[in-house]
């Protein structure tokens, strides 16, 4: 089995710390944080100016785990912690909506603009306060997240829950990031629930990601019947690469801890295969989206401005193959799967990353050339690229201490 040398990874380390201490979360530590009317700005173009101060809870609860998380295991500077405490504060005083709901859109002072219109809102709610109480020592949440679990575990577990946003709920149907981001999210709620409960709904997800959406093993799918079948339009044959990483990697973690390994396996191969896919030989990166019948053209995103290409490079696509690519080389000793992960880190820095204000760009057209340069707005924000960032530093070290006996 290929073995990383020690020499390697921890030139990798030093590389990886670098680009998220300084190449990205520099560029948030400096700008998010409003100071008149709490909470985050997260709506920046390329060099740093606001385009807008509306303030959605997505974002807050997506920049309070980060910011948490840094603190926690990657960088003791108080300042972390202290941006992790204005989205905790915000969330909070702002942003809940009462009996474990979250509104999702507030305008700059505070005012509801949207409410309790989707599911992910409250994922998102209850992964940043309960990454800020394990960073901050702090119970004060504990009632709300736990409120945030059981109203959401209630919603997850019902077929029928039409809170859908951004996807459109379909009756009769149902759509793979809702359990995908449902298991992750959970995840960092185990160190204030328990694990019980939350390792129970995490298995219930899994179980729906490997029963409904996928297709012999060959692909997930994102819309399926409740029953496992194919619908026959445009959002039932498509496959999202960036959803299949980002969901093969939050398994492949859980079902490792919970002694699982057949769904490692499932997970790992699935990774591979998505790769296989995705992966553009001909410019490099990972192509936006597929469609299982072979066709390509056009996807329309649901944020409609953008109106994004199948063949199109999108930071979090990248972002989730990386976490992907080097859990499957680490955990199964695939060096191959460690070129891989090797040959698109440095493409990405060659092409997302902006080394004249920091951050990477949001989109870029196929053959590279940035196309969307904002580096914050209705999606991005301090939460993909330095997640993947931190969760590659994990993984390396995690190996690191295999290596030593520790």
């Amino acid at each position: 089995m290929w073995k990383l040398e020690r020499t390697d990874l921890e030139q990798w380390q030093q590389r990886l710390r670098g680009m998220l201490l300084e190449g990205v979360m520099g560029f948030w530590r400096e700008r998010t944080l409003d100071r008149a009317n709490g909470g985050y700005v997260t709506a920046f173009d390329r060099r740093g100016n606001i385009l807008n101060r509306e303030k959605n809870m997505w974002l807050h609860g997506r920049q309070t785990w980060m910011f948490s998380v840094l603190y926690q295991d990657i960088d003791r500077d108080p300042v972390w912690l202290e941006l992790a405490k204005a989205g905790r504060d915000y969330l909070v005083s702002r942003g809940y909506a009462g009996d474990g709901k979250w509104n999702y859109l507030l305008d700059e002072k505070g005012q509801v603009l949207q409410g309790h219109i989707s599911l992910y809102t409250d994922m998102f709610a209850l992964m940043g306060l309960s990454a800020y109480a394990r960073a901050s020592g702090s119970r004060e949440d504990e009632e709300i997240i736990r409120r945030t679990f059981e109203r959401l575990k209630e919603n997850v577990e019902d077929d029928g829950c039409p809170i859908a946003f951004p996807q459109t709920y379909y009756p009769g149907c149902l759509n793979h990031g809702r359990y995908m981001i449902c298991l992750n999210s959970v995840s960092w709620a185990r160190p204030v629930l328990g694990d019980e409960e939350p390792d129970r709904l995490i298995r219930f997800c899994m179980d729906k990601i490997f029963s409904v959406f996928t297709d012999g093993g060959e692909l997930i799918h994102e819309l399926r019947t409740v029953d496992g079948r194919s619908v026959d339009s445009a959002e039932g044959h498509q496959v999202n690469p960036g959803h299949v990483f980002e969901s093969m990697w939050f398994v492949h973690r859980e079902a490792k801890r919970m002694g699982f390994p057949d769904i490692c396996d499932k997970a790992l191969n699935m990774i591979e295969k998505t790769y296989q896919a995705s992966s553009d030989n001909v410019y490099g990166g990972i192509l936006h989206m597929l469609d299982d019948l072979g066709r390509t053209g056009q996807y329309r995103d649901w944020n409609i401005e953008r109106n994004l290409k199948w063949d199109e490079k999108v930071w979090w696509t990248q972002s989730e193959a990386l976490c992907a690519l080097l859990t499957s080389a680490l955990d199964a000793g695939r060096r191959e799967q460690w070129e891989q992960f090797c040959q698109l880190y440095d493409w990405c820095e060659k092409y997302f990353w902006d080394p004249e204000y920091g951050e990477w760009y949001a989109v870029l057209r196929r053959d590279g050339s940035p196309r969307i340069t904002d580096k914050g707005g209705l999606q991005k924000s301090a939460f993909h690229v330095p997640r993947a960032l931190y969760t590659c530093l994990l993984l390396l070290e995690e190996k690191k201490r295999e290596g030593e006996g520790t």
